[in-house]
């Protein structure tokens, strides 16, 4: 087990810096935003859970029982959706722009900035 997590630290280290050099190359030396957009991306795969508790907050809270849900729907859609725009922007290297954050309505880059309880109006 430790002879596979060795080899797994070894092909991580060695795609950033693979990623950072081919941002030099490609970017005329921008890699930090490259870095940051990786970075972006294994958060994002980490945290992808965080949406259902969220969505069943939210709505549960506009909608009591049948918000229960709506939340739990739409937490699993956009689980997926935050599951897949972070694996596209690992596997991209951090070449990705922020199309998949921007067009999905609602859908903030951190789900930490998400909206977790309704605005009162």
């Amino acid at each position: 087990m430790n002879s596979l997590r060795k080899s797994l630290a070894i092909v991580a280290a060695g795609m950033l810096m693979c990623a950072s050099v081919s941002a030099q190359e490609c970017q005329g030396g921008d890699w930090t935003d490259n870095l940051a957009n990786m970075g972006r991306g294994v958060v994002n795969v980490v945290t992808c859970w965080l949406e259902v508790p969220r969505g069943l907050i939210y709505h549960n809270s506009q909608l009591p029982v049948l918000g229960l849900v709506v939340g739990a729907c739409q937490g699993a859609g956009f689980t997926a959706i935050r599951a897949f725009a972070g694996v596209a922007d690992i596997a991209s290297f951090g070449f990705m722009s922020d199309s998949i954050y921007k067009s999905c309505h609602g859908f903030e880059e951190w789900v930490w900035d998400a909206r977790w309880v309704p605005h009162n109006n």
